[in-house]
């Protein structure tokens, strides 16, 4: 059990060393480029957290099926073996490329160091805005706690008749899927979509993406295409607030993935009521580094349910994707031929038997005083 403090979360807590540093402003003191101060970039991180906190750690996160929850947080897919996750690899390029935005480089290898870290910079947002990942499990968090479920598709439900004719299963525009957020933001009272509207820019973000834009020591230029009648221009000023929000956002995702999952991760090795009906006790399971990685649902018929995401792959036994009623349907084994008032899973005339703990190699057994999830 969680007890409430337990689920309050602050900046240092929640901070991921290694992304801690994203945030800063993308240049160093540069000739006619004004930069955030460190209290305007602290009061962006906390205005951060405080909107993104309750998505990651709901105040009541059983009502709308736990599952359902854990699923939002581990982006539940399927099945997939080793090397197919790109949030894994996306994650290490932005720690990778912000390594490199910390370090002075040698002025004889790249002699205009200053417009290098631009491009580091434009590179770095490009990515960050790209991402798959914090659209669909911040959707899908926001679902969440709307009671509306969870898609690996999270936005298909909110489009019209058209745009599902038109994209089916395909992609949709970032642009799109912001104001899925924003509508879900609104009825949800969270204001989700307003942090992308503070460093979302689709002409900046369409000028990196295809590679039609220069920089110049006053500002960053866009053609527009061969024709240059869609042309504009960005001083530094507002492209190093633009990357500096994007940085502060991903940092702030990220680290509070993590804490979530380190927060849940303390309840390993137990047993929780997860089932009333079928008796079913639920085990998170966790990753080399103590974090939430999945799940298992012991049933009283000795066979269990199992959802695990850890870098060698996906690991689905007995629970399977459901699309159409938006959430993970989970495989309780045989039931009972003439069932006693325990559970359907169990004979009249048996005793439950569950499958064992992972960790602790103990027997669960279902108490008779009833306890929720955490």
């Amino acid at each position: 059990m969680f007890r409430e403090n337990q689920l309050r979360v602050t900046r240092t807590e929640m901070a991921d060393p290694a992304l801690m540093r994203i945030g800063l402003n993308i240049v160093r003191e540069q000739k006619k480029v004004p930069l955030l101060t460190e209290d305007e970039i602290e009061a962006v991180r906390d205005r951060y957290i405080k909107t993104l906190t309750p998505l990651f750690l709901p105040d009541d996160p059983i009502s709308h099926d736990i599952i359902r929850y854990f699923a939002s947080l581990l982006r539940i897919v399927g099945m997939e073996d080793a090397g197919w996750d790109p949030h894994l690899e996306s994650r290490a390029l932005l720690e990778d490329v912000n390594s490199l935005l910390q370090i002075e480089l040698p002025k004889e290898r790249f002699p205009d160091r200053d417009l290098t870290t631009w491009r580091l910079g434009l590179l770095f947002y490009s990515h960050i805005v790209e991402m798959d990942a914090p659209y669909e499990v911040l959707t899908n968090l926001l679902r969440f706690r709307l009671g509306k479920g969870y898609s690996p598709n999270p936005y298909y439900m909110f489009l019209s008749d058209k745009e599902k004719k038109r994209h089916g299963n395909s992609r949709i525009s970032h642009k799109r899927k912001i104001e899925v957020l924003r509508t879900l933001g609104n009825e949800a009272g969270i204001p989700v979509a307003e942090l992308f509207d503070e460093f979302y820019d689709s002409n900046l973000r369409n000028a990196i993406s295809h590679s039609d834009f220069i920089l110049t020591p006053e500002g960053f230029r866009c053609r527009g295409g061969s024709g240059a009648w869609r042309a504009f221009s960005l001083p530094l000023e507002r492209v190093n607030e633009l990357i500096t929000k994007a940085k502060i956002f991903v940092g702030t995702f990220f680290g509070l993935d993590r804490e979530a999952r380190r927060i849940w991760g303390t309840s390993k090795h137990h047993a929780i009521h997860y089932d009333a009906t079928y008796k079913g006790l639920m085990e998170v399971l966790v990753d080399a580094d103590d974090l939430l990685c999945g799940f298992k649902v012991h049933w009283p018929n000795n066979s269990d349910s199992v959802y695990r995401r850890i870098a060698d792959g996906i690991e689905m036994t007995n629970c399977m994707l459901d699309p159409k009623n938006a959430t993970i349907q989970l495989m309780v084994g045989l039931y009972a031929r003439k069932a006693g008032t325990f559970s359907p899973l169990v004979e009249e005339t048996q005793a439950p038997v569950y499958t064992a703990l992972e960790g602790s190699g103990q027997i669960p057994a279902w108490e008779a005083q009833f306890e929720h999830a955490p």
